[in-house]
Parts: C-alpha cells; structure tokens; sequence
C-alpha cells in the first residue's frame, strides 16, 4: 500500500509539474503574440492620426486607456498598482512607433496608403489588452518571470519601430507586475 501511495504521489507532482510548464509556455507565447499585435496596431494609429491632423500625444485617451487597463488587470487577478508602470511603459513605446512612423513618413510619404478607422484600431488594441493581462495573470499564478522567460520576451518583441530601450522598459515594468492578494 506504501508503494502505491509512493507512485500515485509521485505521478501527481509530475503531472502538476507538466501542467505548470505548459501554462507557463502557453501564457508567455499568448503574452508575446499580445505586445506584438499592440505594438503593431500603433503605425495604423499614426497614419490615423496623420491623415486627420491629430497629434501623437492624447492625454485624455491616455487616461481611457489606463482606466481599462486597470479594470483588465482587476479582472485578471492582477494588482493593478504593480499593472500602471507596465501600461505606461506600453503607451510610451506606442507612442514612439508613432513618431518613428511620422519621421519615416516625412521622408517618404505614404500617398494613397489605405487607413483603418481609428475607432477600429482602438477596439482591436482593447481586445489586445485584455488577452495580455490575461496572460499575465494565467503566467504569474505559477510563479514571477525568470530570467530566461524575460530573456524569450525581449526575443520575440519583434515589431517594427520597436526600440531596444523601449523593450527594457517594457519588461522592467513587466517583471514588477503582482497578481492580487
């Protein structure tokens, strides 16, 4: 009888140890196709936003923004104190793919390229949102980033525009975010 509790304890641990790993490289691949689509969606943003002659900085959509992160971040289980440094660190390196749009576009204009209604991209970018804080939390219920993992991330961060202080940023805030307690 001994024996057999041995191997069903031991075949537990290792299915709860499977389980882990695959919640654990599942949710860091869902959490980096989720930064790369948002920060591809930001060039369709700047055309947007050339096009209508608006600026690049928009104070009272950032505060939007952060609000619905927020309430994400809430009902993924994460504390969204530890979320808002990551979220802004998110809304600087869209907006600097923006500017790096804009000053490519000075040189070479996109005459006749075809734009998406901002409305559109904002909801596609929401919806972006709430799969990354998802991720987040699903990855953080079995335990913080490693190195390796924050190592992958940077790896993967791969949309155009994207700078490497804009990759450190993001996953130093990331590294800081919390599930709630």
């Amino acid at each position: 009888m001994m024996d057999f509790m041995a191997i069903f304890l031991s075949s537990l641990f290792m299915c709860s140890t499977v389980f882990t790993g695959s919640v654990t490289s599942v949710s860091l691949v869902e959490l980096s196709s989720a930064l790369n689509q948002r920060m591809r969606l930001m060039p369709e943003v700047a055309s947007y936003k050339t096009l209508h002659h608006l600026p690049v900085e928009d104070l009272p959509r950032e505060k939007v923004v952060m609000d619905g992160m927020t309430q994400n971040a809430e009902v993924a289980g994460l504390a969204s104190h530890t979320v808002l440094p990551f979220v802004h660190a998110l809304m600087n390196a869209g907006k600097a793919i923006q500017y790096r749009c804009l000053a490519d576009w000075l040189a070479t204009p996109q005459d006749g390229a075809p734009v998406t209604d901002l409305a559109d991209i904002r909801q596609q970018i929401q919806q972006t949102d709430s799969r990354m804080m998802t991720a987040l939390s699903q990855r953080l219920m079995v335990g913080s980033f490693s190195e390796a993992d924050m190592a992958w991330l940077v790896s993967q961060m791969t949309a155009p525009g994207l700078s490497a202080a804009d990759k450190k940023n993001l996953i130093v805030a990331l590294s800081r975010i919390q599930r709630a307690r």
